[in-house]
């Protein structure tokens, strides 16, 4: 089934391209059959309102029949028919539309300048109203789908990398694809890729419908602009639902009188990065050996032994060495991404539509095919009904399949029960890769015997370890997992001129929906436990002990599924006025929302009325105020709704006389954003009320000497009624109060751009249920009410600045973006500690807290000086803590603040590099100012008969202290001993690109081709080398990250 979708979307896919190479070769071989008998000779001149030529100015004639530029007298010349629009522009002036009987008659296109940053090239897309750049009083940054689309990828999370001053991305592993549940962390799931700004999560917003990015995965190329809000004024305009922030999508639509066709392949590869080691049979013999050793144990393992476990035979019954590893990871995997996308439309009907797949392998050596492929298609199309009503409609189908092999066995598979159905992985890699690093290679070999059927061996398992990650891989069976995205919004626009000029009506209803199925069969293998022996005649010999029947499945089952649901739909009256030197912009939206969402019994819900307003004098002083009465259903029907204000004010000063003779400074702008806003974390319901349980069990309830009240009969099954929960009446939104002030300048005859944010973020009320400020003698410690009590503040500098200048015919930009932030604890739910050092309030949030290390013990008798509380027996070699309190015991008293686990500092730098057709680019992303703590299994490890990793083994009495058979506990608290610099920098991205000159392309009718190659997550700088900086577990507990490599063309039309 799976290879009929793949080769019958392959061949879509294929035949449409090849039909527009076709049609786009033919197109102008028509139009000129078609105006043969009337096209004129045009020669174009654009000038500004001085007369002075505008070399590079855009040309675009008819529907997209002809793209061009002027040259550098600001001269182009042209057939078409005089009937044809011609569509001139050029950024800082005003688009010019002419008909070509005009222009031929006048050859002369006169663009008027345009204040700076007032151009249709600078709208921000804001919730339920667009601005453009001069009037925004915050900073937002704006994204094209040339900003995004360089990154070889198919989440498009980590596109975002380095591109936007204050705006996070971490990628925790290199799984395949994206998991739909991946937000909700079911059945160990963690989150792949985490996005923040201001150390916060935003939301994502796609065609107004808010939405897990994971449910509806997108492409670059289906995108038109990218809003990231990070200020309160651009979040108030939605309302609590975006108050972490909001990366705000808009699809592609078509243009009128500009008609584009592109078609991009891209192949490649994903290589492993970073992969840590762990012992092989001979290594693991040697350090058990000496880890017994050290606990006073008999070591197991002679020379003959370990010579033996050195041949590296995972086949041996009686020494074997298995690599798990090796024997079912390879080391790379394929990737894949082919798009098609078409705009374009006239005066009545305007269209995009777009058509993309995306692939990608999986690094699994052995069992059942495992992969990722996705298909995207979407068609927006916007017709004009009359002059006063236009009508959008928008179209959006995903088909993701995963295909994977199974890895365990829980007889109760169809179970969507986590606690009952053990077995169930969304992403099967995280407990394949947990079994790997656990099983010591010598513990079993591969197989116990093949009996009758080689197809179906028996494994070998041991006591200890009675899983063989082999045998689950290969003999758990498989799935193919479906899901299904379908999207679809209308929008109707009503120009209300007629009754007030300036005055419109947007009326917008739009959902999606998402299903995965997952089905496959779920079977488990024949595995016995080997044990060497002797026969009595002293031969050798192996017992076979049966711990897995094995079970086959016929047929195919339903093995999981997951839905969800959104829906939303509001009412918009926008107005917009200029006169003189004044202008307003105004909007009064009423906003309904609603989600539905597996495992969630409650729907979330939201409900807003929005208020925004944008007064303008002289497009140089601005003010902008937004009311936003918001409501939920998490709480009393008396603190359900409230009013959030919030307001900004900008000026650009540079237009001021004081400053406007400077001529190093082309654009100089002061803003400052302050309002408050409630969050919107979709609480379970009714916190308000009281909890009551029922129960029959426990104790016999009755007179204790006989167990009964009347007669003779017993009834210790008396039912009773306990708390499982006291309400808070009194509870209430959480109040985000937020400022921030920046400025934003152009300076060197536009060479230099600059932007500097600096940000103070409230949030009061946190709401929490409280374990330590109310004593356990209330009583109700397992049915503790919900209270808005915490209260942190975060703040910090966010700066950007970008060089771009061209020396002859070499174009070149460098730049950077820098965050440095910090947050403080002001109001914490926290024991009355007792002393001044252990309490949160006052430390940053992300405070490390644990002992302090001050070396290792150098004798026995030095670990009875200061008694340390982990262990009663300490040794030579064990670590030593700081008595802080000086009360001649180390225990959990004596621990302070050790580090921070956030980087104060997240920072980008970019390049941009061009000669002639020749381009360049790099983006490189680093973090810095913050601790790692090394304490996963990787570098946590080494006691007991689990297996041993590299950084044990290379480290043994350094970096790792004493290794013993039996835990040290003492050595495995949080203390800076396990504390490392986290900082690193990484090339991020890097396209090398090539424009074939258009008189090439003409063969088939292309206006460009654009042949690149690109690479992802190239090189790592740290001086953590066993890990990755950037996610310590990925390699450990989930997928490790990759460095990706692909080629490509683009063809454009």
């Amino acid at each position: 089934m799976m290879k009929k979708v793949i080769h019958y979307t392959a061949q879509a896919a294929i035949g449409m391209i090849i039909l527009c190479l076709l049609w786009s070769s033919n197109v102008f071989a028509q139009d000129k059959q078609a105006k043969k008998p009337k096209p004129v000779n045009v020669s174009l001149k654009v000038t500004d309102e001085n007369g002075n030529p505008i070399p590079n100015a855009s040309v675009v004639v008819g529907e997209g029949q002809i793209h061009a530029e002027t040259n550098a007298d600001g001269d182009f010349d042209f057939k078409a028919l005089p009937e044809d629009f011609v569509t001139v522009s050029s950024y800082g002036y005003s688009k010019s539309v002419s008909l070509v009987g005009d222009i031929a008659a006048n050859s002369v296109v006169e663009l008027k300048k345009a204040k700076l940053f007032a151009t249709p090239d600078d709208a921000v897309p804001m919730p339920f109203m667009n601005l453009s750049k001069r009037m925004a009083t915050g900073s937002y940054v704006t994204l094209k789908t040339a900003d995004l689309e360089k990154y070889p990828t198919n989440d498009l999370r980590n596109a975002f990398a380095g591109l936007v001053n204050g705006l996070e991305v971490v990628e925790r592993d290199g799984s395949p694809g994206l998991t739909a549940e991946e937000e909700l962390g079911n059945f160990r799931i963690t989150e792949k890729i985490g996005i923040a700004t201001r150390g916060r999560s935003p939301i994502f917003i796609i065609d107004d419908v808010p939405t897990d990015i994971t449910e509806m995965p997108i492409d670059p190329q289906e995108i038109e602009s990218v809003t990231i809000i990070k200020d309160i004024v651009g979040k108030a305009m939605l309302g609590p639902r975006g108050a972490d922030g909001i990366i705000y999508i808009k699809t592609k639509r078509g243009k009128v009188n500009e008609r584009v066709l592109s078609v991009n392949a891209e192949q490649g590869v994903s290589v492993v990065d970073r992969f840590p080691g762990w012992a092989s049979g001979a290594e693991y013999a040697q350090l058990n050996n000496v880890a017994r050793t050290n606990s006073a144990l008999t070591p197991l393992y002679n020379e003959s032994d370990i010579a033996a476990y050195s041949k590296n035979n995972p086949y041996d019954l009686y020494r074997p060495s298995v690599d798990f590893r090796n024997l079912m990871l390879k080391n790379s995997k394929p990737f894949t991404r082919v798009n098609l996308s078409s705009t374009g439309g006239n005066e009545t009907v305007q269209y995009s539509a777009y058509l993309g797949y995306n692939g990608e392998g999986d690094i699994y050596k052995i069992g059942a095919k495992s992969d990722y492929n996705r298909v995207n298609v979407r068609s927006n199309i916007d017709i004009k009904i009359n002059p006063l009503i236009k009508v959008k409609f928008d179209f959006f189908g995903g088909l993701t399949l995963r295909r994977s092999p199974n890895y365990g066995y829980n007889s109760n598979f169809t179970s969507d029960d986590g606690n009952t159905n053990t077995a169930l992985d969304l992403v099967e890699f995280n407990s394949a890769i947990n079994d790997i690093t656990n099983t010591p290679p010598i513990a079993f070999p591969v197989y116990a015997a093949f009996a009758d059927n080689p197809v179906a061996p028996w494994y070998g398992v041991s006591s200890n370890f009675k899983t063989n990650p082999i045998g689950n891989l290969m003999h758990n069976g498989y799935y193919t997992e479906t899901g299904r995205t379908g999207a679809s919004n209308i929008t109707f626009e009503y120009d209300l001129r007629e009754l007030v000029p300036g005055l419109k009506s947007t009326t917008y209803a739009g959902f999606n929906l998402f299903n995965s199925l997952r089905i496959g069969k779920a079977e488990d293998y024949i595995a016995y436990i080997v044990t060497p022996g002797k026969t009595n005649a002293g031969i050798d010999t192996i017992r076979l002990s049966k711990v897995h029947d094995g079970v086959d499945m016929a047929g195919q089952a339903k093995l999981h599924d997951y839905y969800s649901q959104r829906f939303v739909v509001y009412e918009n009256l926008s107005y917009e006025k200029n006169w003189g030197v004044h202008s307003i912009q105004a909007g009064l939206t009423y906003y309904l929302g609603k989600s539905s969402r597996n495992g969630i019994e409650e729907p979330q819900r939201q409900q807003n009325a929005v208020f925004n307003g944008i007064y303008s004098f002289k497009d140089r002083y601005v003010f902008q105020g937004v009311l936003n009465y918001a409501g939920t259903y998490s709480f009393d029907k008396d603190k359900r709704y409230a009013m959030f204000p919030a307001a900004g004010v900008s000026w650009v000063i540079s237009e001021e006389g004081f400053l406007k003779n400077l001529k190093a400074i082309d654009y100089l702008k002061i803003r400052v954003e302050a309002g408050m806003l409630g969050y919107e974390s979709f609480l379970p319901p009714f916190y308000y009320l009281d909890r009551w349980a029922v129960n029959s069990t426990g104790s016999a309830f009755g007179p204790y000497s006989t167990g009964q009240w009347f007669g003779s009969n017993t009834d210790n099954l008396a039912y009773r009624t306990t708390q499982g929960r006291v309400g808070n009446p009194d509870l209430t939104w959480e109040k985000r109060k937020e400022f921030s002030i920046g400025i934003d300048g152009l300076f060197l005859k536009r060479r230099l751009s600059v932007e500097i944010n600096y940000f103070n973020n409230l949030r009061d009320g946190i709401v929490s249920q409280l374990a330590n400020t109310l004593p356990l003698v209330v009583g109700v410690s397992g049915a503790r009410p919900w209270y808005n009590y915490n209260k942190i503040r975060s703040f910090g500098v966010e700066a950007a600045l970008q060089f771009t200048e061209r020396v002859g015919d070499v174009r070149f930009s460098i730049g950077g973006n820098a965050t440095m932030q910090n947050s403080e604890v002001l109001k914490w739910d926290e024991p009355n500690y007792r002393f001044d050092y252990q309490t949160r309030v006052g430390k940053p949030t992300d405070a490390y807290w644990g002992q302090t290390y001050i070396g290792k013990f150098a004798t026995d008798a030095e670990t009875g000086v200061i008694r340390q509380v982990y262990d009663d027996d300490l040794k030579a070699g064990d670590l030593k803590y700081l008595d802080r309190n000086g009360d001649g015991i180390v225990d959990d008293n004596d621990q302070v603040q050790i580090g921070n686990t956030s980087p104060r500092l997240i920072y980008a730098l970019n390049l941009k590099l061009a000669y002639r057709n020749l381009e360049l680019t790099a983006i490189g992303t680093g973090r810095a100012f913050y601790q790692l703590p090394l304490t996963n299994k990787y570098f946590w490890n080494g006691w007991g008969d689990n297996n041993y990793s590299d950084f044990v083994k290379e480290n043994m009495d350094g970096q790792y202290p004493r290794l013993t058979y039996y835990k040290v506990n003492n050595n495995f608290v949080t203390s800076d001993f396990w504390l490392r610099d986290g900082g690193f920098f990484k090339i991020q991205n890097v396209e090398l690109a090539y424009n074939v000159p258009v008189r090439l392309g003409n063969i088939i009718g292309a206006r460009g081709i654009r042949v690149y190659v690109r690479g992802a997550n190239v090189l790592t700088f740290s001086k953590i080398k066993d890990v990755d900086p950037e996610s310590i577990n990925s390699g450990i507990t989930s997928y490790p990250l990759f460095r990706t490599f692909t080629g490509g063309v683009k063809l454009t039309f």
